[in-house]
C-alpha cells in the first residue's frame, strides 16, 4: 500500500498536480526510488537486446549524470536543501516513463508491432520528459518552465554524450 501511495504521488507530479515539495525529504524513499529506477532501467535496456555490460553502463551513467546535474544546479541556485525531494521526484517520474517504455517494448515484441511505434513513442517520450521534468526543476529552482526544460534537455543530451564516449572508449 505504501508503494502504491508513492507511485500515485509520482503520477500526480507527472500530471502537474503536485511537485517535489509534496514528497517527504526522506533518504530512504530516495534510495527506494533509485533502486526501482535502476532495476526498471536495466530491464528496459535488456528488452532492447543490449548485453548486460552495456545495459549496466547506460543505466549507471544515466543515474550518476542525473544526480550530478541536480546537485550542481541546485547548489548553483542556492537550493541544495531541496536535493532529496527533487531527486526522489525525478527518479519517481523517470520510473513511470521507464514503466511505459517496458510496456510498449514488451507489447511490440509480443505482438510483432513495427519499429514505427517505438520511434513515435521515443519522440513523445522526449516531449513528456521535457515538460514533466522541466516542471519539477522549475519548482525546485524557483525559476521558469523554460529554465526547467533547458535543464532537462541538457541532462538528456549530456548523458547521451557521456554514454557514447564510454562506449567508444570500450571500443
Amino acid at each position: 500500500m505504501v508503494i502504491l501511495r508513492f507511485l500515485q504521488s509520482f503520477l500526480d507530479i507527472a500530471l502537474w498536480r503536485k511537485g517535489p515539495q509534496d514528497l517527504p525529504a526522506s533518504a530512504a524513499l530516495a534510495t527506494l526510488a533509485l533502486i526501482a529506477y535502476l532495476s526498471t532501467g536495466f530491464l528496459r535496456m535488456r528488452l532492447f537486446t543490449l548485453d548486460r555490460p552495456t545495459a549496466l553502463l547506460f543505466i549507471c551513467i544515466d543515474a550518476l549524470m542525473l544526480g550530478a546535474w541536480l546537485w550542481l544546479v541546485l547548489a548553483f541556485f542556492g537550493r541544495r536543501q531541496r536535493f532529496v525531494q527533487t531527486i526522489t521526484a525525478t527518479l519517481g517520474v523517470g520510473l513511470l516513463v521507464l514503466l511505459l517504455d517496458v510496456t510498449i517494448r514488451s507489447a511490440q515484441l509480443a505482438l510483432g508491432w513495427s519499429d514505427e511505434l517505438s520511434m513515435t513513442w521515443l519522440k513523445a517520450r522526449f516531449l513528456v520528459l521535457a515538460l514533466v521534468l522541466g516542471r519539477v526543476f522549475m519548482l525546485a529552482l524557483d525559476r521558469g518552465l523554460i529554465t526547467g526544460i533547458a535543464l532537462t534537455i541538457a541532462i538528456i543530451y549530456s548523458t547521451q554524450a557521456v554514454v557514447q564516449l564510454m562506449l567508444d572508449l570500450r571500443g
